[in-house]
């Protein structure tokens, strides 16, 4: 084999090594990015998994805080566990329902209204029970307390009825960006036809112009062919005076 052909087949082989190297490369770059990405996968789902688990365990440990606390309050102050229980359900129902009204956009005066209808009713069933009835303090108390948050609940619920879905989606609507937007078009609507306008006016002008100044050239052709018609007149050899 002759040298040139020698060492144009060792430039080739040489390409197809280099080719073959850097695939070789990207291969292994891309194989060990997917093994990383798997690996980085399970740890988030992992860390994902711990979180929650952790979060649950503490909002029940909170939670069993919580009706342990009602329960002994509600043995301590009003003489049985089942008013603790019964109130500690009723507010956090209210506080729920609290949340809703806000949220919906219900009138601050119903969730007012509501807390001031509680407050007599449980006076009144406070008032009925110790005088009348002659209960103990503690049930007394109680049963008071349990019907203000009953009361507060139900009007809360009540209220959610006067949702207005106009008021709620308005509060998601760029609405001051759409009153500008409408207020930018108008003023380009505007703004054009003053454009058109002042365009219509100076192409009228312009043609007036050219108006003009075509009949001033037809005039002036006019005189300029009339007194050359004279001048040949003039010269004709056919006039009696020349004759």
């Amino acid at each position: 084999m002759p040298e040139s052909e020698r060492s144009e087949a060792s430039f080739s082989e040489s390409i197809d090594q280099l080719i073959g190297a850097i695939r070789a490369l990207l291969r292994g770059h891309w194989s060990l990015l997917r093994a990383e990405i798997g690996a980085i996968a399970r740890d988030v789902v992992v860390t994902l998994i711990g979180a929650a688990a952790i979060v649950s365990l503490i909002v029940t440990a909170l939670l069993g805080l919580l009706i342990a606390l009602f329960l002994i309050l509600g043995e301590g102050l009003f003489g049985s566990q089942l008013w603790g229980a019964a109130q500690m359900t009723l507010l956090l129902l209210s506080l729920a329902a609290a949340i809703a009204s806000s949220i919906l956009r219900i009138e601050a005066g119903r969730r007012g209204r509501a807390l001031v209808l509680g407050a007599l009713a449980g006076v009144g069933a406070l008032l009925l029970t110790l005088l009348p009835l002659a209960w103990a303090p503690g049930p007394a108390a109680g049963l008071a307390l349990t019907l203000l948050l009953a009361v507060v609940l139900v009007d809360l619920l009540l209220g959610l009825r006067t949702f207005e879905t106009q008021r709620f989606t308005d509060r998601f609507m760029p609405l001051a960006s759409e009153a500008e937007l409408r207020a930018t078009a108008q003023a380009l609507e505007d703004l054009r036809e003053e454009a058109l306008g002042g365009v219509a006016a100076e192409v009228g002008e312009a043609i007036g112009s050219a108006d003009a100044a075509i009949g001033t050239l037809r005039r002036t052709i006019t005189r300029v062919a009339e007194t050359l018609t004279r001048a040949a007149e003039r010269i004709r050899p056919d006039r009696g005076g020349d004759a």
